[in-house]
């Protein structure tokens, strides 16, 4: 490991939990690459979900093959018969001698024309997965792919499982969602549609959101979703414009602005009241930009959110002070499988009256830094903890550290008698979004003390 690029951590520099006001004087101790990289990383029994399979396979008529040595493609293949999609993959092991030799580029033109004619119906794309290993042999598959597209009429995309890159520009889950929506083409003509990059689930058409973007005239909400076949996701090429609503979507964003012209905008989950006034905020300007007015000759730009988020603001408030007598004194801890913003999140909840008492998280994402410096000033004793450090390896405590937690992970390392199963796949946007977490919390509490593992199994984890 090269000294000058990631840090000599010692015993006293990373560590794997600290209270929120230390944290905030230097969050390199416990947050991010330099201290993910210090020591092993630690995977909990309750972490899990959604890998590069089953984002590619948002995709309709897709097929995946993944080309690999076998015991790179066993978690994959796991996955797939755990939920319940195992016919939409195939799996090309390659061995030692083809992998020093180079000699698997041959097989895989081979063994794709052996596959299409097995797949029933016939797939209307195919994405050929290689592992790390490719990345290490710097292969060119350009040529290949030609050949391939031209001998079975589909269009065939390269992607890469490559875990060695987690820390790069590029890493998996970013690097696949960049790979889906190459499969579009400039379109004949172009609408007001607005795809939704990164989100692992869309929000329902009638959401916040949805609402928000036809108020300025835009709009059908675009999501892979919500595609019926091939042919229906290739029209999302139409759209005005992108909103990139996690970071996994950014090199997506940044290639459909370059092939297609779609511009796109940044714009992150928020929970604190603040945060989500700004996305709005700059939200609107986004659009305002695309076309300047509304198509009924309005100027929105400066129009007052605050009273037009009046009555959402108010269901969430009537929540807050739901939520704050049903928890009453209870200490709640939250973790990052539930958000890429569990700073926020724990803003909100502290400012709605909400104990937090612990924070499970191993990244401080850029948008993320003035959260944990607000929540630092407004309760500083907040306990964050890296729930990926080695010192979390071992069977599952036995004393109990939240009373309840938001998140599985959270549940596990907390042993809280009571998990709110919610995860970072669901669409948790704005007030709305918000107001859910809450509405959830109330419906924990309400219910007892949870099963965990039969949560975990429910929704499908495969770790």
């Amino acid at each position: 490991m090269n000294s000058s690029v990631v840090p000599m951590l010692g015993e006293d520099y990373y560590t794997d939990e600290l209270e929120l006001s230390d944290l905030a004087v230097k969050p390199e101790r416990m947050l991010g690459t330099a201290a993910s990289q210090a020591a092993l990383h630690y995977c909990s029994p309750a972490h899990g979900g959604w890998g590069v399979i089953k984002v590619a396979l948002l995709v309709p008529e897709v097929h995946l093959l993944f080309v690999c040595p076998s015991a790179c493609g066993r978690h994959g293949a796991i996955a797939a018969i755990e939920q319940g999609y195992r016919q939409k993959i195939g799996y090309l092991c390659i061995n030692d001698n083809e992998i020093v030799l180079g000699g698997y580029e041959g097989e895989i033109e081979k063994r794709v024309r052996e596959l299409i004619p097995r797949i029933k119906p016939r797939p209307k794309a195919l994405m050929i997965f290689v592992s790390c290993i490719d990345d290490l042999l710097g292969t060119d598959h350009t040529v290949a792919l030609g050949r391939m597209e031209q001998e079975h009429g589909i269009p065939i995309k390269l992607a890469r499982m490559n875990p060695i890159s987690s820390d790069g520009k590029l890493p998996p889950g970013i690097r696949v969602q960049k790979n889906m929506y190459e499969f579009l083409e400039p379109p004949g003509q172009k609408d007001r549609g607005i795809i939704l990059l990164g989100a692992y689930r869309p929000p329902g058409r009638t959401s916040e959101l949805a609402g928000f973007l036809n108020r300025y005239g835009f709009g059908p909400v675009r999501h892979p979703e919500y595609c019926g076949d091939f042919e229906d996701f290739k029209g999302m090429a139409k759209s005005a414009g992108a909103l990139i609503v996690r970071p996994e979507g950014r090199a997506a964003g940044e290639d459909l602005a370059s092939r297609l012209g779609i511009p796109a905008h940044p714009s992150f989950m928020a929970y604190d009241r603040e945060g989500i006034f700004s996305r709005y905020q700059q939200m609107a300007d986004f659009l305002h930009s695309l076309d300047g007015r509304s198509p009924d000759g309005t100027d929105k730009k400066t129009e007052d959110l605050e009273s037009y988020f009046a009555p959402a603001l108010e269901l969430m408030d009537s929540r807050a002070e739901e939520a704050r007598s049903a928890l009453g004194d209870a200490q709640v801890a939250l973790d990052s499988t539930v958000t890429i913003a569990p700073f926020s999140l724990a803003l909100a909840l502290v400012s709605a009256g909400i104990k937090v008492s612990r924070i499970y998280t191993s990244q401080l994402p850029a948008f993320e830094k003035a959260n944990l410096e607000k929540l630092a000033r407004l309760k500083g004793d907040i306990v964050v903890s890296n729930p990926s450090h080695a010192r979390k390896y071992g069977p599952r405590q036995d004393k109990i550290l939240a009373d309840l937690a938001i998140g599985f992970e959270a549940g596990y390392a907390t042993a809280a008698p009571m998990t709110a199963p919610l995860a970072f796949d669901e669409q948790l946007y704005g007030f709305e979004g918000f107001t859910r977490v809450l509405e959830t919390l109330i419906r924990t509490a309400g219910q007892g003390k949870s099963d965990l593992r039969r949560q975990v199994k429910d929704y499908g984890l495969v770790v």
